[in-house]
């Protein structure tokens, strides 16, 4: 199984996503496997929003512990997922994601799709893909990927049946290392802003967008972190315990036992202050900052911003004007949390990675806006 993956080497600051000399292209023995929840925007204005990042999240934690140790590009959509994985294991990896799909329909009841589409037919077809490795912090790192393969990748997987995994299985699913146990993190600075960028002509847009959050941030992007440490609050365990279960095709199960026993420890620690034994409690929270994903890039850039109303008004003007240049696509969503979906392998550097979204609607939101102008100039 290819290890180019693992073997590529990294880059430490996000604006060199744009540096060609970072990528390198998706070996054809690989495939581009994409779920996301079916009927989303219905979920969404029924106020479930965190059920639909738990899914999503789930999908890529599912595929981690299917394949173990082995290094795989994933991207955390907020209503679903990307991942890039070597054809070898694609059946392995389909079939436990079709096990997330009946415990996803059975205790959440969403639905979620899996699709695959193979990188040789994306060649064939002749789109490419490329990916480039971010590291948020020493250990860990996530995925960048390039190139028009992955749009067509999505369309084919949304029009084309046969492009569905739809075989069912009777395999429990293993959810631990999951882990959906803070509140939403309410905005420092004004609103909880989400953008969602796509250039029309090429990679300089996307250059461009980082110069002016530049001029907008002095402090750089990192200022805007939504993962405000000082505002995060755990929730009870009356609510983790009813989030827990259905994670769980069944609560009559050493698992759950034993994430119930971690749960309430964890509430002592984090919600009452109890001294911590087994780990560094304060160095941890303030390494979720560092660990989190608000900022990313699929072909597709991706943010979820801390801003005051000025700025967002000046991210707004920006991204319309570029707009009605005819340089980008883009959809825009305000709230006033952040939602944070932890995947947690261990308490160290690099054992944990935190998804963030936007709370009421997020990334899915702002996609709205952002297909809509794409529909009326196709």
């Amino acid at each position: 199984m290819s290890t180019f993956y693992s073997d590529l080497s990294s880059f430490s600051e996000f604006t060199q996503f744009t540096d060609e000399s970072f990528f390198v292209d998706v070996p054809s023995d690989w495939s581009v496997v994409i779920t996301d929840i079916k009927g989303s925007t219905q979920a969404i204005k029924e106020g479930r929003y965190k059920d639909v990042n738990t899914i999503g999240a789930a999908s890529i934690i599912v595929v981690r512990k299917c394949l173990k140790d082995f290094d795989f590009p994933f991207v955390f959509g907020g209503d679903g997922a990307t991942l890039l994985i070597p054809n070898s294991h694609v059946a392995k990896v389909c079939e436990d994601l079709s096990a997330l799909k009946a415990l996803s329909q059975q205790n959440f009841s969403l639905g979620l799709r899996v699709g695959v589409v193979s990188v040789a037919h994306l060649n064939e077809l002749g789109y490419s893909l490329e990916v480039g490795k971010f590291e948020l912090t020493a250990g860990r790192s996530i995925a960048i990927l390039r190139g028009d393969g992955l749009s067509v990748a999505e369309k084919l997987i949304k029009s084309d049946a046969s492009f569905e995994y739809k075989e069912s299985t009777e395999k429990e699913v293993s959810l631990d290392g999951l882990s959906c146990r803070w509140n939403p993190i309410p905005s420092r600075r004004g609103k909880i802003f989400t953008i969602l960028a796509v250039s029309r002509q090429g990679d300089a847009i996307y250059t461009q967008i980082m110069d002016k959050l530049s001029e907008i941030f002095p402090d750089g992007i990192e200022a805007a972190n939504p993962v405000n440490i000082d505002l995060t609050t755990y929730k009870s365990v009356g609510q983790l315990l009813a989030d827990e279960r259905r994670l769980h095709d069944s609560v009559f199960s050493l698992p759950f036992f034993l994430r119930m026993l971690e749960i309430f420890y964890a509430v002592l620690v984090f919600k009452f202050h109890f001294p911590a034994i087994f780990f560094n409690a304060k160095k941890y929270a303030h390494s979720m900052q560092t660990h989190s994903d608000f900022r990313k890039f699929d072909d597709t850039l991706r943010m979820v911003l801390d801003c005051t109303p000025d700025e967002i008004i000046q991210i707004k003007n920006f991204l319309e004007e570029k707009f009605l240049l005819s340089e980008l696509f883009y959809g825009t969503f305000e709230t006033d949390s952040a939602l944070m979906t932890c995947f947690v392998e261990g308490l160290g550097q690099g054992q944990h990675i935190h998804f963030i979204d936007s709370e009421n609607g997020g990334y899915a939101s702002a996609a709205i806006g952002l297909k809509r102008q794409m529909k009326v100039l196709a």
